[in-house]
């Protein structure tokens, strides 16, 4: 069985994960980690390794994507920002009951799909980090 097979099997599961997915945003609409006054914590591996891991700029993006600012979200972390899009279409089609088009369960739900995820976060790993004017879109804004 999958890993995500156990997390969403029903229905309920998702609008319960979307829920708490709001919540965050609310939280991220409010807090705002652009702030150097803020008690957010900063990425433990970058401050200790230097290397910019998968989730560096993570609360950056989800604050400038949940006030609005998509672009900004795109320059603090490119990953997040476009899964955040994914989600918000999969919650869109989960409401509108058009199971049919919904690609988040059949990802989740196979190995295959959790698989290429890994892969994708691992190549997302090593290209922000290496030193090339043409891969510095995918570096987090300082």
């Amino acid at each position: 069985m999958p890993f995500g097979a156990f997390f969403f099997p029903m229905k309920r599961n998702y609008y319960l994960f979307y829920g708490l997915l709001f919540l965050l945003a609310l939280f991220y609409a409010f807090v705002n980690p652009f702030e150097r006054n803020t008690n957010l914590p900063g990425c433990f591996i970058y401050e200790h390794t230097g290397i910019f891991c998968p989730g560096c700029g993570l609360q950056r993006a989800l604050h400038a994507f949940f006030t609005g600012k998509i672009m900004l979200a795109f320059r603090m972390n490119l990953l997040i920002t476009i899964a955040l899009i994914i989600l918000c279409i999969d919650f869109i089609l989960l409401v509108f009951d058009l199971e049919k088009l919904r690609i988040v369960p059949r990802v989740v739900n196979s190995h295959v799909g959790l698989i290429i995820l890994v892969i994708i976060l691992v190549l997302f790993l090593v290209f922000r980090n290496i030193h090339s004017e043409y891969l510095i879109f995918l570096k987090p804004s300082l």
